[in-house]
């Protein structure tokens, strides 16, 4: 019994040869679990430090949080993500793991991992929807790439006002333009009322606004 009441000794840190962010943590000479660069230094896991079974069971939940903010930075080096991505990830890597049989990944460790994004200014919907919005213009129209960042789980309001604050107006004329004085040749043989109808409707699926559409397709058409 007493033996049970014994606190675990941290006897070394030692850094993972394949991730040296990455530390094993020893307990009484034997493996106890990994910890990433953060938890070593805010929990101050130095050699000689004694715990107790409620200090252990934070720090593997906080281990658990580490080894999914690892797969966070791959992702987020690939491509900003809002936060609806993240949460939607970890929840489906939760129901994998379920399948495999293994444990699922907790809502605290989920909401842990979003706040700690937050924290490293990763994670920021406004600056996700402004860079979405910047690479968007570039193919479809307004109308599109609201339902896209929508999609995303952008709040409506923070939709609104990115879209308010970019003077898209140009931008959109000359996106709206250029695709479709690349889809007109495609068109050339059609009698003109079809020529028309599918020219506007080519343009009305890419989200761009009727008026603009109409602009721009009598433009072009008379120009031929």
């Amino acid at each position: 019994r007493l033996k049970q009441l014994k606190m675990p000794k941290l006897t070394s840190v030692v850094p993972q040869k394949n991730n040296p962010r990455r530390f094993n943590i020893f307990l009484d000479g034997e493996f106890g679990f990994g910890a990433d660069e953060d938890l070593v230094v805010e929990q101050r896991l130095i050699p000689g430090k004694l715990l107790n079974p409620q200090d252990v069971e934070k720090l593997l939940f906080e281990s658990e949080v580490g080894k999914l903010m690892e797969r966070m930075y791959v992702l987020f080096n690939l491509r900003q993500r809002s936060g609806k991505e993240v949460r939607d990830y970890l929840k489906n890597l939760s129901f994998k793991r379920k399948i495999k049989g293994k444990e699922e990944i907790s809502n605290a460790a989920i909401d842990l991992v979003i706040k700690k994004l937050k924290q490293k200014r990763l994670l920021n919907d406004k600056e996700f929807a402004k860079s979405w919005l910047e690479a968007r213009t570039k193919k479809k129209g307004v109308g599109a790439i609201k339902g896209e960042l929508f999609k995303k789980g952008i709040d409506r309001q923070i939709i609104e006002e990115i879209i308010e604050s970019n003077d898209l107006e140009s931008k959109q004329k000359n996106t709206a333009e250029q695709l479709l004085v690349k889809r007109l040749p495609r068109l050339k043989n059609l009698p003109n009322l079809e020529k028309r109808k599918k020219a506007y409707d080519f343009l009305l699926r890419r989200g761009f606004q009727y008026e603009l559409v109409k602009e721009i397709v009598e433009k072009l058409l008379k120009k031929e």
